[in-house]
């Protein structure tokens, strides 16, 4: 099978092309040559920025595109346009941000974000980020037609390779020892899928001749903060003492959701739903997951032969240790 890669060479894309590679599948990779550029040097390489570069596809000959680098309808549009004359299947990356939040469980028919009126289609505006995934579905579906597009709604991804940091953070910090400050408390629930097992079930899909709407994130699989830290603690071999502090106290002191402190978002009816998301169709297509421990182990080895051992996500030190004295202070 020719594969044409938008992107591929980073995180979740490169998961998928070392595994389509892996199955005997001609590769070929379009992408702008700034990460990791010297991956699958075996490979064609075709270099371009897809917002101004979407002609050049017209004379790659593929069957598949896996598309895992759009982000704005305007350039999605354009591939899609630009491929539309000879692939069978258009695989694309989207995200379970494009669904309307709120209390009641999601499934691939629930509502999904619409654009405001007068938004830039071509400008990737961190606040409309699942609303412009949607418009991108929407175009793809409209120039390509549902029968040859394949959308993978993930959540959150992790695993070795994650530039983002925020499932990182916490094997990483487990192994560091001392006092950690930690969220809320043990039963916590939080989701995210390894990178990796949505780049098995894409490489399925494409062998199955899949086509629909997918969700790769979601239900059955509770995980709860607990279980990463037992995780966290069985790959490191870390003795850390773990101390939970209160929402109420992190909104007070000014701690950033998600990012600053990774995993965690406040509980509210507006997040409920997104804890519940059914992927039961992916799951009757082959969606399996690996042990939580698994990933944990990858992710920490992983990271320990980095150069740079900078995250882009978690405490500082000195901000940690300042908020555990605070919380002790209060009787906390």
């Amino acid at each position: 099978m020719r594969i044409l890669f938008l992107g591929g060479t980073s995180f979740a894309g490169r998961f998928t092309a070392e595994m389509a590679l892996a199955a005997g599948h001609s590769i070929v990779f379009f992408h702008r040559g700034k990460t990791n550029p010297s991956l699958f040097p075996d490979a064609r390489h075709v270099l371009g920025d897809r917002s101004s570069d979407a002609a050049l596809l017209r004379d790659i000959e593929a069957d598949v595109v896996i598309d895992t680098s759009g982000y704005t309808p305007d350039a999605v549009a354009a591939s899609a346009r630009a491929v539309a004359a000879k692939v069978r299947t258009y695989v694309f990356m989207s995200s379970i941000s494009v669904y309307e939040s709120g209390p009641a469980p999601i499934d691939e028919s629930s509502p999904t974000q619409a654009l405001p009126e007068g938004a830039s289609t071509s400008e990737l505006v961190p606040e409309l980020y699942g609303a412009l995934k949607a418009r991108c579905e929407q175009e793809l579906l409209e120039i390509l037609g549902p029968e040859r597009v394949v959308i993978v709604r993930a959540g959150l991804m992790v695993g070795p390779y994650d530039y983002t940091g925020r499932f990182t953070y916490w094997p990483v910090r487990v192994a560091r020892g001392g006092e950690i400050l930690a969220p809320v408390g043990r039963e916590m629930l939080v989701q995210f899928i390894d990178a990796r097992d949505v780049a098995a079930w894409i490489n399925g899909a494409i062998a199955q001749d899949l086509h629909g709407t997918f969700n790769v994130t979601g239900t059955p699989r509770a995980v709860t903060f607990g279980d990463v830290l037992d995780a966290s603690r069985k790959a490191s071999g870390g003795d850390a003492n773990v101390t939970f502090v209160s929402t109420e106290f992190l909104q007070a002191q000014d701690v950033g959701e998600w990012i600053e402190l990774p995993l965690w978002i406040p509980e509210s009816d507006e997040t409920t739903g997104l804890l519940t998301i059914g992927t039961e169709r992916a799951r009757a297509t082959g969606l399996q997951l690996r042990p939580l421990a698994t990933t944990a182990g990858d992710v920490l080895a992983e990271y320990r032969l980095r150069p740079d051992p900078a995250l882009r996500a978690g405490l500082a030190p000195e901000k940690e240790a300042a908020l555990l004295a605070a919380w002790h202070a209060q009787g906390g």
